[in-house]
């Protein structure tokens, strides 16, 4: 098995946008890749920092999980801090064909559980988040030593954050109710991003991305990494 071991730039949203598709940078039928990930990122209401690791079995089906830590600076966790886990998997359902299609396209489904600490003598909140969509992209050969991979993506979006306490001494900024001690807020959207993938000398890989995940902000980052 090559082993794909890099760096890369999370966003911290409910629902991790780590979930990728990283069988794009091999070929259908190659030898399976394992990858891993480490990286950190900022977006709306938080920074974050993490881990991942992912199995691709030949260029057909990705599976990976990634664990985030989030720290919250604004909002309803401010002061609190996140901690994500988040399994994905990607299938490839078509590779491009020259004579039969002109892209390819990826189905992805990723789940996110978000456990929160930090909140005092008051209950910390608790998240669970799901995206599902699908990519588009095409390998384009750029000369003999880089590959160019541009990739767009669009899912749903959707996220839960159940708040068991209000108390006024609690550290998080959860003040929207003081009425109640149980609330849930649920959020639906979607996102959508480009990523002008590229693979260098078959061994290095730079993913910059930008886009929309929800929550009137647009988000950037990039995955750099190596291929072994």
């Amino acid at each position: 098995m090559r082993k794909f071991i890099g760096l890369c730039f999370l966003t911290a949203t409910l629902v991790a946008s780590s979930a990728r598709a990283q069988g794009i940078f091999i070929e259908k039928g190659d030898p399976s890749t394992v990858s891993a990930t480490v990286g950190g990122g900022v977006f709306k209401d938080a920074w974050g920092a993490g881990l991942a690791a992912g199995y691709t079995y030949r260029g057909v089906f990705d599976v990976g999980l990634d664990f985030t830590r989030f720290a919250y600076t604004a909002g309803a966790n401010n002061t609190l801090a996140g901690y994500s886990v988040a399994p994905y998997a990607t299938w490839h359902l078509f590779r491009h064909d020259v004579d039969e299609l002109p892209v390819s396209i990826a189905a992805t489904f990723a789940m996110q559980r978000i456990f929160y600490a930090g909140n005092g003598s008051a209950a910390p909140p608790e998240s669970w988040g799901l995206v599902a969509g699908g990519s588009v992209y095409r390998r384009l050969e750029l000369g003999t030593s880089v590959v160019f991979i541009p990739e767009a993506f669009v899912g749903f979006d959707m996220a839960y954050t159940h708040y068991y306490s209000s108390a006024g001494d609690q550290n998080s900024g959860n003040t929207a109710d003081q009425s109640v001690n149980y609330r849930t807020d649920s959020k639906y959207s979607f996102r959508a991003l480009f990523r002008p993938n590229l693979l260098i000398h078959s061994s290095f890989v730079l993913a910059p991305y930008v886009g929309y995940e929800g929550a009137l902000a647009f988000s950037m980052g990039a995955n750099v990494g190596a291929i072994f």
